[in-house]
């Protein structure tokens, strides 16, 4: 991937991000606002309808401007009147729309002096705004009610001086917005970080798909050289029969196996790498199905001067892919014999313990560099710098084994056999 469209590729997981972030943290502190908001106000207008169904506060406000009035007896030391709030004005109006209190309400009258009383909404809570002796705005929730049977008392204004609430607010929305602020910023870093670590992985894959084309193309390219160069060289001879050219003829069919089976497991590689392969699992008898694969290989042992033996243990029934156990035991079984010698010995061991299938491949052949154990299982892959295809094959061998080792949730390992030589051992759990 160039520079240039990794960049787009990131700017772009940039503003994805950065755009989430900036919308889920407007989002939420909308809505925090408008509950906070609204959970206070709510307390206040709960309160104003409270007051406006107590019989006895309304009673008791009419009683209170009687006596100042001198219209009514004084309050006895054995009444307990209702508690009254600094916050909280009660108004009463005449049916002209004159306030009555006047008195009562002392210096306080000279805020509602402006004050118009409105019938429009009688029973509901409403917003009203009005200005002081010092032409200072206020603001309040009000409730009206209707009076009956009195002479001068038309309506019952009740009001709750909502400033400070209001301060409140104001001062939780200046906090929510720098907090808001902080955490916009937070989330540009953050941003910036996830858009970065999201396009590692797919750097990384991309790296591996240039290293797969390139090495595939070079592998490719080496057996198709071959075989142009025979075909040409029989045209130098045209005269010349199929005996006489037989030998040229076998290295250009020998050349197009090694490549039907490249292409072969170029095609597993890339279907397992899209999840286009599925597993076809039956049980089968362990034991059985071993014989029959390892069989061919002692007797190409034997025929290479090699010791071959094989320790199986219990028959047991376990489920697996039959083909695919039977690719991955021949990937394993001619490394084994590709890089043992005359004389050397190789070993298979097979047994089903505490539901696991455990199978190990011992050799004692050149063996395995600790420092290369892992890179083995790489795809193109090979030890030997010679790059001799004829004893380090295409270097995918064991890339495929890992793949249907771990196709079966198992484990591939490996380790040195002693004194020397190399082990791989799979573990498979038994379901």
């Amino acid at each position: 991937m160039n520079k240039q469209l990794s960049k787009k590729q990131r700017v772009h997981y940039f503003m994805i991000n950065l755009i989430s972030f900036a919308s889920i943290f407007l989002v939420l502190g909308l809505i925090v606002f408008q509950l906070v908001q609204t959970s206070i106000y709510q307390s206040v207008d709960n309160d104003l309808q409270r007051l406006a169904n107590d019989q006895k506060f309304l009673q008791h406000q009419l009683l209170q401007t009687e006596r100042l009035q001198g219209k009514s007896p004084q309050l006895s030391k054995f009444d307990t009147p209702p508690p009254n709030n600094f916050q909280q004005q009660v108004i009463l109006w005449s049916k002209d729309g004159e306030i009555v209190n006047e008195s009562e309400l002392g210096s306080r009258f000279y805020d509602f002096q402006n004050l118009k009383l409105s019938t429009d909404q009688l029973h509901k809570v409403t917003s009203v705004q009005t200005k002081d002796s010092n032409d200072r705005s206020l603001q309040f929730h009000s409730i009206t009610i209707p009076i009956e049977n009195q002479d001068q008392i038309a309506y019952i204004q009740l009001l709750v001086n909502t400033d400070p609430i209001k301060g409140t607010v104001e001062r939780f929305k200046q906090i929510l917005i720098i907090c808001m602020v902080v955490f916009g910023l937070l989330s540009i870093g953050l941003s910036y970080f996830l858009s970065k670590w999201f396009m590692k992985p797919i750097l990384i894959s991309w790296k591996k798909q240039q290293e797969f084309v390139e090495n595939a193309s070079h592998e490719l390219r080496t057996p198709l050289t071959i075989i142009q160069a025979k075909l040409e060289k029989l045209f130098t001879n045209p005269n010349h029969t199929i005996l006489e050219e037989s030998e040229t003829i076998a290295l250009s069919l020998d050349e197009v196996q090694r490549l039907s089976q490249l292409t072969s497991d170029l095609l597993l590689l890339a279907r397992s790498d899209s999840n286009a392969l599925t597993l076809e699992k039956t049980p089968v008898k362990i034991n059985c199905f071993l014989n029959n694969v390892l069989l061919p290989y002692q007797e190409l042992a034997l025929a290479e001067d090699k010791a071959f033996m094989i320790d199986l243990g219990e028959d047991q029934q376990v489920v697996f892919d039959k083909k695919r156990i039977h690719q991955l035991l021949i990937i394993l079984l001619d490394n084994a014999l590709k890089y043992t010698k005359s004389g050397e010995k190789i070993v298979v061991f097979s047994s089903v313990k505490n539901n696991e299938w455990l199978i190990k491949i011992s050799d004692t052949g050149i063996g395995i560099l600790d420092e290369k154990k892992t890179a083995v299982f790489e795809r193109f892959y090979r030890g030997e710098s010679s790059r001799n295809r004829k004893t380090g094959g295409y270097g995918i061998g064991l890339a495929i084994a890992k793949w249907i080792v771990e196709e079966h949730q198992g484990k591939i390992e490996l380790t040195d056999t002693t004194p020397k030589g190399t082990t791989v051992i799979l573990h498979f759990p038994v379901k």
